[in-house]
């Protein structure tokens, strides 16, 4: 059966990132974006992708926005967070490199695996787009950011 277009949920916006055109070079020099997080890495993708999806970005705390810190950011601002994908979620991997990881969530499989978009994903194209399918969800902590 087919979704009627009241049901039907709009397609999330995944492309459009204002500040891809100046990457790789934005991601060298530190550029900073209007959330005071260094642009072309993946905190300033998702960051964009929640404001372009209408997800809350006003509880992100500038200077503290690494991505390891994501969820204990969250925390503190109430953002919910679990184990279990959802579609519009941020995908937070803390222990990755030095500075951890965030992805934005665009689907969910049914046995549980997920699909991102991203951004600078450690071992892939530096400071660069990415989008992965059939991603675990071990070891992630996902963030539930509720609409504004």
């Amino acid at each position: 059966m087919l979704a009627s277009a009241a049901t039907a949920r709009p397609a999330l916006v995944t492309s459009g990132y204002p500040y891809a055109a100046h990457c790789p070079r934005a991601g060298d020099r530190d550029d900073v974006d209007r959330w005071k997080m260094n642009t072309c890495n993946c905190t300033s993708y998702v960051a964009w992708a929640l404001a372009a999806n209408g997800f809350r970005t006003d509880w992100f705390v500038p200077g503290a926005m690494d991505a390891w810190n994501w969820p204990n950011v969250a925390w503190r601002k109430h953002i919910p967070a679990g184990r279990t994908a959802r579609v519009g979620a941020v995908a937070v991997w803390p222990g990755w490199g030095r500075f951890g990881h965030v992805a934005f969530v665009t689907a969910v499989r049914g046995d549980g695996d997920f699909d991102v978009a991203e951004y600078n994903l450690p071992g892939g194209p530096r400071f660069g787009f990415d989008r992965r399918t059939g991603v675990s969800p071990f070891g992630v902590t996902f963030l539930y950011v509720p609409h504004r």
